[in-house]
C-alpha cells in the first residue's frame, strides 16, 4: 500500500510539472462615461471692480431676491445640533485628571474627623476615602485640589509640622475613582 501511495505521488508530481499544462488568462477592461452638468456663470457686480474681480481679488456675486431669501430662512432656522450639558452619569465617567495630598490613613471614623478638623481651612476640600485592605478598614484623609503634580507637591510643604511628620503624599484622583473602592466622601 505504501508502494502504490509513492509510485502515485511521484506521478502526480510530474504531472504538475510538466510542460503540456497550458492556462488561459482572460482581462477584462470597463469604461464608465460620465455626463457633465453646465455650469452657469455667477453674475458679477462690476462696481469697483477690473475684469470681474474686486480690488481685494475677491469676486462679488450678487444674488437674486429668491436667493437672498434662502440664505435669511437658513440663518432664522434651528441649528441641526442642539447642544445639552452632560448629565450626571456622563460627569462621573469623566477623568478628572486632578490631584490631592493623602494626609493620613486611619483605622476609624473618630480619627479621621479629628484631622479633618486640625486642617487648614483655606477653601481647599477635605475628603476621607473609605477601603477595605486584608479584611482590614482603612479610613484614608485626603486634602486639596490641584491642578497639577507640582501643585500638589508645594502644597505639602505648605501643611503645618504635625502633618508633613505623616510624610503625606500626592495622588491623583483619576486613580482614586478609578479604583476598586472609589468612595470619596466630601467632609467640608
Amino acid at each position: 500500500m505504501k508502494k502504490i501511495a509513492i509510485v502515485g505521488l511521484s506521478v502526480v508530481l510530474s504531472a504538475c510539472v510538466s510542460s503540456d499544462y497550458v492556462t488561459d488568462v482572460s482581462s477584462e477592461s470597463y469604461r464608465e462615461d460620465y455626463k457633465t452638468a453646465k455650469v452657469e456663470q455667477p453674475v458679477v457686480s462690476q462696481q469697483g471692480m477690473t475684469n470681474g474681480i474686486s480690488e481685494d481679488n475677491v469676486a462679488v456675486v450678487n444674488m437674486s431676491t429668491p436667493e437672498k431669501q434662502a440664505v435669511k430662512t437658513q440663518a432664522k432656522a434651528k441649528p441641526a445640533v442642539a447642544i445639552i450639558p452632560p448629565t450626571a452619569k456622563q460627569k462621573a465617567m469623566n477623568p478628572r485628571y486632578g490631584f490631592t495630598i493623602q494626609v493620613v490613613a486611619v483605622g476609624s471614623q473618630t480619627k479621621v474627623d479629628q484631622f479633618a478638623r486640625k486642617l487648614p481651612r483655606d477653601n481647599q476640600p477635605i475628603w476621607e476615602n473609605y477601603k477595605v485592605v486584608n479584611g482590614t478598614k482603612w479610613y484614608s484623609v485626603l486634602y486639596g485640589d490641584y491642578a497639577t503634580r507640582t501643585d500638589a507637591k508645594k502644597a505639602i510643604g505648605e501643611l503645618p509640622s504635625e502633618f508633613q511628620s505623616l510624610k503625606p503624599f500626592v495622588k491623583s484622583i483619576d486613580a482614586i475613582k478609578n479604583s476598586q473602592y472609589p468612595t470619596l466622601n466630601k467632609l467640608n
